[in-house]
């Protein structure tokens, strides 16, 4: 791939992922507690609380909602591999490090969409489901969110170091 192309890409994805999360944050305002209390449940009790005060109508909007994060998980993916592989910022960095932090979004991404599914199998109707799933999808989000902020905190560093000496490499 060039540069330009990737550049392109770049931009695009990033427009991308910022324009669709802004559209989910507003497609999900309504509910409260807020989507991240439930991926930081771990278990039945505390998944079906949040569920119940949501109710119905707000379930179905979380529901809705997966219409736009499916998208959005796929573009702050291929944003994070073009700007750790081809961005300025992290060509300082040795070949090994650049290359894990490409790939730092994209296991967000992927993460996020195992954590999609399995919120999906939860909130079915009728079920009743291991309490193991519970666990496993809060401890999915949880391993989501730390790379995002993994990688949100490495660019930072990265934007100060570029701030104060440049892009030499």
């Amino acid at each position: 791939m060039t540069r330009q192309i990737a550049t392109l890409l770049l931009w695009l994805s990033g427009a991308l992922a910022l324009g669709l999360f802004v559209a989910m944050a507003v497609h999900s305002a309504p509910l409260t507690p807020g989507i991240p209390a439930l991926q930081f449940t771990f278990d039945e009790t505390s998944f079906k609380a949040i569920l119940d005060q949501w109710g119905p109508d707000g379930v179905d909007l979380f529901r809705r909602h997966f219409h736009i994060d499916f998208p959005v998980l796929a573009s702050y993916g291929l944003f994070g591999y073009l700007l750790a592989r081809y961005g300025c910022l992290f060509r300082q960095l040795d070949r090994t490090t650049r290359r894990l932090s490409s790939w730092t979004l994209p296991g967000a991404a992927g993460l996020d969409a195992i954590e999609n599914l399995l919120h999906l199998q939860l909130i079915s109707e009728p079920a009743t489901h291991a309490p193991a799933l519970y666990l496993i999808a809060g401890l999915v989000a949880t391993g989501k969110w730390l790379l995002i902020a993994n990688f949100m905190a490495g660019t930072l560093y990265l934007l100060v170091a570029k701030w104060r000496y440049g892009c030499e490499k």
